[in-house]
């Protein structure tokens, strides 16, 4: 019972991956602007 939910919570985190992928090809800038601001938290 628990791995079930195990395996659906990481089928669900990858949907996630997958779609913020594919909007990131839509608007590069966005994820240009992203990777700016995480590099300037260091």
């Amino acid at each position: 019972m628990k791995q079930d939910v195990v395996r659906v919570g990481i089928w669900v985190a990858v949907g996630i991956v997958m779609v913020l992928v594919f909007l990131a090809y839509l608007r590069p800038e966005m994820a240009f602007t992203l990777a700016n601001q995480l590099w300037n938290c260091f």
